[in-house]
């Protein structure tokens, strides 16, 4: 494609333009100032995205447009400065992480042969403005569909009481990273942090640079730009694979907005009906991966750079810089999402056996990988699966995946084996177009090797928080892609797409408007088996003579798949508008209340009057969960930035193990440790001298957080620790030094 005529510069920009002032104005409707939208977004421009950009071109080498650069460029930047942070956090001057940017920039203006990676190439081939709109409208419908997030997700009492458990379990982190290297569990003593925890110390460095309070980002801003570069480089890639700019556009539609065919009048609420980064209720929480798990959206952003960096490298186009830049991207996946590697190490495994174990470059790249999760497994993970094994069709029994919500098989083989199948065929919906996939190159086959350890993963490991889900998730891009690369003939998959649309429509209408709870698998099936006939009538109708044609069935087929699935998507929007006409579009206030009043202010008092290295004692363990009490407390940690002696103590591997001991859930495991929380609460329910004294002297603890909704604290408790602050129910106290 050439180069944009003159005066196309403009047309090109006002999209992306458009982006930031909505996204502007949607963050300061949910409580962010412009002030604080432009001190975050500097940052990101100048102190991330900027020398990110620089190092990307440096090492990816050769022209390439613009806007690609900067979506990989931030990529990079993230990297760079999480690996800069920890080094200046351990060294204790967190500001450090400057250096990063700083260094960066000086270094490229200095250096003669850097120069001119600091200006756009010239010959660099460059998309249409309508392509750059489509792409624009991609990310920002990542943007709209945050909303139904930052609705119910307030930042202050009493629209911030009834989080998931997740938040607050990332909000720890972020303050745990914010002052401390190594980093450790934070709501619990004695227990190391076994995780993939990369996206904490991204966050920890822009709240020192910026001053922006960490639930803010969380809760925010710091996945918005992740969130909207992630579609770009999906197109990107899959423009790399395919070859043609519009194909890239399609396939990152596809990720986003094709899903599982839901045939059904109940409310959509199902793990694998979401966008891209999924989100699901569970009856008790409302859950949206791409704001509740960081985790999985930072590591979802940086793994689609390695695809990018390994399609040259496989084509054999890249030489000793880019292997460089595949190293650093590795490096920097390992911490940012556990699932990536090992489906990389498959879709690797499956080039190799196909070449027969003669491309070099995948047998390198294999070796690369396997040594990154090698050393994730050593450093990062202590060896531990933290609760992940093999439990063969756990997400089936747990509510069925890709295909209901609210219904379950429990432990019935037949109808476990009903639900799976009805499961993989809304996958093979899904991702139809790979059956018309011909002489796949190595990066495609790459893609379907992640593509089946995904979906092999999600069907045969379980972990208690169902975390085994991800995986199947995590390869959802390159399932597209891989989908995408098999289709044509757009306008017939068009047509027929409105056509699927309009079809699911009227089998929805036609079935009952409420979930078998009785266990009735035939009303689960028919839905589907509706769906099939249609599909065999449209196939034998494009079969007769007027229309007889060798791929003409095929097609029309794909597209009508393509409907069914993008019904869905279309029908999620269509549900949160009218969930905001209901219960209104901001602060919505829900129950029951996870967050007592006060904690916020408390802990952020406790903060800003206490050292990193104080040790803090609470009354506040228990989160009720199902009607029974959870450990998985965490709230008085997460917005003190404070270690506790003990407040919750799930999501820790000793949780975990225990749990796998016990044939419990991690929530409902005992403390292990009954003679560290009896000296805790003691101090509440009981205070004297000696109980003081066990705690301050033996456990180092040097402030009390009591949440007067907890258990019982005695009045009495004034008398041996000295009262600092109240905010509702929540009180700070400090201990009398010995």
């Amino acid at each position: 494609m050439s180069a944009a005529p003159k005066g196309a510069l403009p047309v090109r920009l006002a999209g992306p333009a458009l982006l930031l002032a909505a996204a502007v104005a949607v963050l300061w409707f949910y409580r962010v100032p412009p002030l604080s939208t432009a001190l975050f977004g500097l940052y990101v421009a100048l102190g991330i995205t900027l020398p990110g950009t620089l190092w990307w071109r440096l090492l990816r080498g050769g022209p390439s447009w613009f806007g690609g650069d900067v979506a990989a460029g931030l990529v990079v930047g993230y990297i760079g400065e999480v690996f800069c942070y920890v080094l200046a956090r351990l060294v204790g001057a967190p500001l450090l992480v400057l250096v990063f940017p700083l260094g960066t920039v000086a270094l490229f203006a200095a250096a003669p042969g850097l120069r001119r990676h600091l200006r756009r190439d010239p010959h660099a081939e460059r998309p249409t403005a309508l392509w750059v709109w489509a792409t624009t409208a991609l990310s920002g419908i990542t943007l709209v569909w945050s909303v139904k997030f930052f609705r119910v997700y307030g930042l202050s009492y009493p629209a911030n009481a009834s989080p998931d458990t997740d938040s607050p379990f990332h909000l720890a982190l972020v303050g745990e990273a914010k002052h401390h290297m190594p980093m450790t569990i934070p709501w619990i003593q004695g227990e190391p942090l076994l995780y993939h925890w990369f996206v904490y110390p991204e966050m920890a460095a822009t709240s020192w640079v910026t001053g922006i309070e960490p639930n803010v980002l969380l809760l925010r801003l710091s996945m918005l730009p992740m969130l909207m570069a992630f579609p770009v480089l999906v197109a990107l890639l899959a423009r790399r694979v395919i070859g043609g700019w519009w194909p890239g556009v399609a396939a990152s539609a596809m990720t986003l907005l094709v899903l599982a065919p839901n045939p059904y009048q109940w409310q959509l609420n199902a793990f694998y009906r979401d966008l891209a980064f999924s989100g699901f209720d569970d009856g008790a929480y409302l859950r949206q991966t791409a704001w509740t798990g960081p985790t999985q959206t930072f590591g979802a952003l940086l793994f689609v750079p390695v695809l990018l960096v390994l399609a040259d490298l496989l084509q054999g186009a890249g030489g000793r810089r880019q292997w460089v830049l595949f190293a650093v991207l590795l490096a920097g996946v390992t911490g940012g999402k556990a699932t990536y590697l090992p489906l990389l190490a498959a879709g690797l495994a499956l080039l190799v056996l196909v070449q027969r174990f003669r491309h070099r470059a995948a047998l390198v790249a294999l070796g690369v990988t396997v040594a990154a999760i090698v050393a994730a497994q050593v450093l990062l993970f202590g060896s531990s699966s933290q609760g992940t094994r093999l439990a063969p069709l756990t997400d089936v029994a747990t509510g069925g995946i890709g295909v209901t919500t609210g219904f379950s098989a429990g432990r019935v083989p037949w109808k476990l084996l009903v639900l799976a199948g009805l499961t993989v065929l809304c996958w093979a919906a899904m991702w139809a177009g790979i059956g018309r996939l011909r002489h796949p190159s190595p990066a495609l086959i790459v893609m379907l090797g992640i593509g089946i350890a995904g979906a092999a993963a999600t069907m045969l490991l379980g972990q208690d928080g169902d975390s085994q889900r991800y995986f199947l998730e995590s390869a959802r891009p390159y399932l597209c892609i891989a989908a995408v690369a098999g289709l044509s003939r757009w306008r017939v998959l068009t047509v027929s797409a409105v056509a699927g649309v309009i079809i699911i429509q009227v089998v929805q209408s036609l079935g009952r408007d409420s979930i078998p709870r009785n266990g009735s698998v035939r009303d689960l099936v028919l839905p589907y088996a509706a769906l099939a006939l249609v599909l065999g009538l449209a196939y034998g109708v494009t079969k007769c003579r007027p229309l007889r044609n060798r791929h003409f069935g095929h097609f029309v087929i794909l597209g009508l798949l393509l409907g069914f699935g993008v019904n869905t998507s279309v029908q999620h929007f269509v549900l949160i508008a009218a969930e905001s006409r209901q219960s209104g579009l901001r602060d919505v206030v829900r129950s029951p209340r996870y967050i007592s009043q006060g904690t916020l202010e408390a802990g952020r008092w406790l903060r800003d009057h206490s050292s990193p290295a104080d040790l803090v004692a609470t009354n506040a363990h228990c989160l009720p969960f199902d009607g029974r009490c959870s450990n998985l407390h965490f709230s008085m940690t997460a917005y003190s930035e404070r270690r506790m002696l003990v407040e919750g103590w799930g999501f820790s591997t000793t949780a975990h193990e225990r749990a796998d001991e016990l044939g419990l859930w991690s929530g409902a495991v005992p403390y292990w440790k009954p003679e560290v929380l009896a000296a805790n609460d003691a101090v509440f329910s009981d205070p004297s001298p000696e109980n003081v004294d066990v705690l301050r002297n033996r456990y180092r603890v040097r402030w009390l957080f009591v949440d007067e909704t907890q258990s019982s604290v005695s009045p009495r408790l004034a008398t041996f620790a000295k009262f600092r602050f109240r905010s509702g129910v929540c009180v700070v106290y400090e201990l009398p030094r010995s």
